[in-house]
């Protein structure tokens, strides 16, 4: 039987337009095409390395290596370059790392059963310190062409080509989402995992390829973060692994899993980049603006978690008046 393709817009995208046509009017140059397109290219590596936290939340688990992945890649791909290494060659070999960091993550959580905050954070500890080791602890700089085009080319109107790769891998992980079994069968094990196993799902497996795409999406971030930069830095992803969680939980993805998806992480993305553009063009201190951020992340989450209730309270209500009838 054939799934149809349903792609409904989160709510987190209203408020999305309402805090951009806030910021519009709070300052002079937000409401720009050129602010515009910088916020989305801000967004990029943000929004690729959220898909893959999203992935783990949405099984209930949590990947806390993906930001040392990211720096890692970052610092392999540079170093690659400047030995003189094939670019096509040197990003291969981060996404390979990013897969099997990924598959060690798998197997150690999905067949071994161990405890995933354990084994994420001694992979995040153990990639971290590799990117230190290797660079040396300093951030490596290099030229390339083809990177150059991949972080900082352009097309006609602006627009940049990094925009339209993480548009792709985008619309990638939510055809993968919402019209595989793969897909399906994260929800269901975000839902409950003893109804997935009693449903024949393979609950190990399909854990397994959770943390095998979050590598393999951690690493490609890295290569794009070197590629804007131009530059390789052990620290470069320090703060992704908690940026990305609060994306994807503002998206509507909750930590016991099992609903939201890519689309609301993408916009919970571009509600932490606007923020960030339109704090700035006020004049706010940075130091400020993380805690605007983190009240206005805070508020936007109690109010889902008491949505959730109320709907819950609902559905209580409506199977209680069946009952008396």
């Amino acid at each position: 039987m054939k799934r149809k393709f349903k792609l409904a817009i989160p709510g987190i995208a209203l408020f999305d337009i309402l805090l951009y046509i806030f910021f519009s009017f709070a300052t002079e140059n937000f409401f720009s095409s050129y602010n515009t397109i910088l916020i989305l290219r801000n967004s990029c590596t943000l929004v690729i390395a959220s898909l893959a936290m999203t992935m783990a939340i949405m099984v209930s688990q949590i990947d806390m290596s993906i930001g040392s992945v990211i720096s890692t890649a970052a610092v392999m791909v540079a170093l690659m370059v400047n030995k003189g290494i094939p670019v096509i060659v040197a990003i291969i070999a981060a996404v390979a790392m990013g897969a099997a960091v990924g598959a060690v993550n798998g197997i150690l959580i999905a067949k071994f059963k161990f405890d995933f905050w354990v084994v994420t954070f001694s992979t995040m500890s153990i990639m971290a310190g590799i990117a230190l080791v290797i660079s040396g602890g300093e951030t490596i700089g290099f030229q390339n062409e083809f990177l150059d085009w991949v972080g900082n080319g352009t097309l006609p109107g602006g627009i940049y080509w990094v925009i339209i790769i993480t548009a792709l891998i985008t619309a990638f992980m939510i055809w993968v989402e919402r019209k595989t079994n793969f897909g399906y069968n994260m929800f269901s094990i975000g839902g409950s995992e003893v109804v997935a196993k009693n449903s024949g799902i393979n609950v190990p497996l399909n854990r397994f390829k959770v943390y095998l795409f979050s590598g393999i999406l951690s690493a490609i971030t890295g290569v794009i973060v070197a590629s804007m930069t131009a530059a390789g830095g052990p620290t470069v992803g320090s703060e992704y692994g908690f940026n990305a969680m609060a994306a994807v939980v503002i998206g509507g993805t909750p930590f016991v899993g099992g609903k939201g998806g890519m689309l609301g992480t993408v916009f919970g993305t571009i509600l932490l980049k606007i923020l960030a553009s339109g704090l700035s063009m006020m004049g706010i201190e940075p130091t400020w603006q993380k805690a605007i951020t983190g009240v206005i992340i805070a508020s936007l989450i109690i109010i889902d978690v008491l949505n959730e209730k109320r709907k819950v309270k609902n559905g209580l209500r409506r199977v209680y008046h069946d009952v008396e009838k």
